[in-house]
């Protein structure tokens, strides 16, 4: 059966590519990412996954941050419930692969296109539970190395830190997730200092970029979550 190329389907420049990862390249990636932060000497306070997607990448990366306090928080595009329920979720799911990937990228150069026009919407107010919210109110968390550099980390013990968040999310498509996110913790917490982890990062200039990804160069990233993912084709 003839499959077209993405890159056929697409346009010349700024070309999208669409990888799978399954649960074991998933957590590959997961281990990837919480070594780029390490490596920058960030140990935060407190990981925040944003729910559905970020949430499952913060939780394999707390494996790496045994220290850290975990929650997760929710906000959402106005059309996630639709993505996933209904007729539209059921024949993404047996949609050839090759259609799906066009598909993606369709949606993504839309979504980016829309972006440059107004901000968009993200629904949800982040409240976080009493324990953790006592960590970030602190001005000298338990976690002594929350500095963001090696040269830093030398002086962390003759210096009081503010908490370190690390907001952990998917991917990053316009930015607006993170950026409500971002916004809603600095209001509520102002003393904090705030780091943002994803595994891909979709559009070359999202209103708010990621300060630690995997891919910063128009990949797609196929989760075991997403609608089109299916265990039987990518065990």
């Amino acid at each position: 059966m003839w499959q077209p190329s993405l890159a056929a389907l697409t346009p010349p420049l700024n070309p999208v590519s669409v990888i799978t990862l399954t649960p074991s390249l998933l957590a590959k990636a997961c281990s990837q990412l919480s070594h780029r932060v390490k490596a920058e000497g960030c140990c935060p306070s407190v990981l925040i996954g944003i729910q559905q997607g970020g949430a499952e990448v913060a939780k394999l990366m707390k494996e790496d941050f045994p220290d850290a306090a975990y929650c997760e928080v929710r906000l959402s595009r106005p059309d996630t419930p639709q993505k996933s329920q209904g007729w539209k979720h059921r024949l993404l799911y047996y949609m050839p692969i090759w259609l799906c990937n066009y598909l993606r990228a369709v949606e993504s150069r839309v979504n980016e296109w829309q972006s440059k026009g107004k901000e968009p919407v993200r629904l949800g107010e982040i409240r976080l539970p009493d324990d953790i919210a006592s960590i970030l109110n602190s001005s000298n968390p338990s976690n002594p190395s929350n500095s963001l550099t090696p040269s830093n980390l030398s002086n962390s013990s003759n210096s009081s830190n503010p908490p370190l968040v690390l907001l952990i999310d998917d991917a990053i498509d316009t930015g607006a997730t993170i950026q409500q996110a971002r916004r809603q913790l600095l209001k509520q917490f102002p003393n904090i200092t705030l780091r943002v982890a994803v595994i891909t990062v979709t559009t070359p200039h999202p209103i708010c970029d990621a300060d630690f990804c995997l891919y910063h160069n128009r990949t797609l990233c196929r989760f075991p979550w997403s609608n089109d993912y299916r265990p039987s084709q990518f065990p």
